[in-house]
């Protein structure tokens, strides 16, 4: 398989999957314990917090520890709304992930007053509408720092110096751009992070939250993570998760450089084959491992399973519900079509991708739009 949806999961890295076994059989006991193995384990999620804090230049109780992003999103929106109810209305991008708009839409139905945003053809947020439509009953904006479906790049530093200067608070799913992108920890004061983006295991994230706001919990126990997320921790992904960001902070320049040049190859080999490719966010500062692509005439669905029946992996920002797809509500928002919308298919590169499965790819995409051209 040629796997080539890297911003939906990635593989774990192979030096991190090496060591899981022999963590979790050294790690096992309860980190809360008084014992000498708990505190074994307590000693390894400290250090993996210090390290993560200093790389983010942030306090250590500034990093609470989740089960991924959609926890951490939801703790992070539901938990800001719960904490200051005087504020009633929230501001967010139209192009957020589903772990955004979907928790947001929960606090609509609250009777929070939801203000979208508006953003261009590339999925750019205007900052002269941010500025108009914030208020003193703003709770907060949200906007995500690189988009999972077409890899936008926001300015967050200055979406983060707006909304600092107005005193309010700013929220930002930088889930695609950790490690990758360098994120202002000064500006932004609470973003999330997602593990198995980032060759960690599935099942571990993490949140910065400025420690002098106040945050009520989503859930509620021991009062582990300084009393914002309770539960027994995932000492043995937390490791992961430590050991999977050092990989990235030591290669970083090595690991983007590739990732962007493996994209630029794609696009270019694509156009040559197929020139009436609509490339989405093209003339804009992008993920160097996102693109989508609107193709002529035919399908994303028939692409993606083309493309899966040669043994290639994709995938497409459409939603399919009793057979029947709907269109990805990121590129509506951008003022793409319903019909362009479901021609979109997004390639996401990861770093042990290679050259040589880039060319593989665009063939097989030429054979495939031979063959099917015919029925369209």
């Amino acid at each position: 398989m040629i796997y080539f949806d890297n911003a939906a999961t990635t593989k774990i890295f192979p030096e991190v999957l090496d060591h899981l076994k022999s963590w979790a059989e050294e790690f096992y006991a309860n980190p809360n314990a008084v014992y000498s193995d708990g505190q074994k384990s307590r000693r390894s999620i400290d250090e993996a917090r210090r390290y993560i804090a200093s790389f983010l230049e942030v306090d250590e109780e500034e990093i609470i520890f989740t089960s991924c992003a959609t926890e951490s999103n939801n703790t992070i929106i539901r938990g800001i709304a719960e904490s200051y109810p005087e504020k009633n209305e929230i501001i967010i991008s139209p192009i957020e992930h589903k772990s955004v708009l979907n928790p947001v839409k929960y606090l609509a139905r609250k009777g929070f007053k939801i203000k979208f945003l508006k953003v261009d053809k590339n999925g750019v947020v205007d900052l002269d509408d941010l500025k108009s439509k914030i208020t003193e009953k703003t709770a907060f904006v949200g906007v995500i720092h690189v988009n999972n479906e077409i890899g936008v790049v926001q300015d967050i530093d200055s979406i983060g110096k707006i909304c600092m200067d107005k005193d309010i608070i700013f929220f930002s799913d930088t889930v695609q751009s950790f490690c990758k992108f360098n994120i202002p920890s000064n500006l932004v004061d609470f973003y999330s992070v997602s593990g198995h983006k980032i060759n960690a295991p599935k099942g571990i994230g993490f949140f910065k939250r400025r420690k002098d706001l106040d945050i009520t919990p989503l859930l509620f126990g021991g009062g582990q993570e300084f009393g914002i997320r309770s539960g027994t921790e995932n000492v043995l992904f937390i490791k992961a998760l430590y050991e999977t960001i050092k990989i990235w902070q030591k290669n970083k320049a090595q690991f983007v450089a590739r990732l962007k040049n493996l994209k630029e190859l794609f696009i270019k080999e694509l156009k040559n084959i197929i020139s009436e490719v609509h490339i989405v966010s093209e003339n804009v500062e992008t993920s160097p491992n996102i693109v989508t692509v609107i193709f002529p005439k035919i399908d994303a669905q028939t692409v993606i399973m083309a493309l899966n029946s040669e043994g290639i992996a994709v995938s497409s920002g459409s939603a399919c519900s009793s057979g029947t797809p709907t269109p990805s509500h990121v590129l509506l928002a951008c003022g793409y079509s319903e019909e362009e919308a479901l021609r979109a298919v997004r390639f996401s590169f990861g770093i042990e991708n290679s050259e040589e499965e880039i060319f593989i790819t665009v063939e097989k995409i030429r054979d495939i739009f031979s063959r099917l051209s015919v029925f369209y």
